[in-house]
């Protein structure tokens, strides 16, 4: 049974997270989309040499790609600290 409970935990600390992350992501995209329906000037604007390119408001795109980020790397890392403080103070007992 505490396997599970284990398990459980685990599970919505990653969905927590991840969700997180996506919330930002999505929530910095909505502004982007409003500020270029706002300033057409922009949304035309053409980028030499590059096929693809993001074009927007640079601070809502550094948010998208910080949302992006937790949603990928947020668990991993969490998982890393927890790991390292459970070994520290599994050390320290004896």
């Amino acid at each position: 049974m505490k396997i599970k409970k284990i398990i459980a935990r685990e599970g919505l600390i990653l969905l927590g997270i991840a969700g997180l992350g996506l919330v930002i992501y999505f929530i910095a995209r909505h502004l982007n989309n409003i500020y270029l329906i706002r300033n057409e000037a922009v949304q035309f604007k053409v980028v030499q040499k590059m096929k693809y390119s993001l074009i927007g408001y640079t601070p809502y795109l550094r948010t998208m790609s910080l949302g992006l980020n937790i949603a990928i790397y947020g668990y991993p890392i969490i998982a890393l600290i927890r790991f390292v403080l459970w070994s520290i103070r599994a050390l320290r007992e004896k």
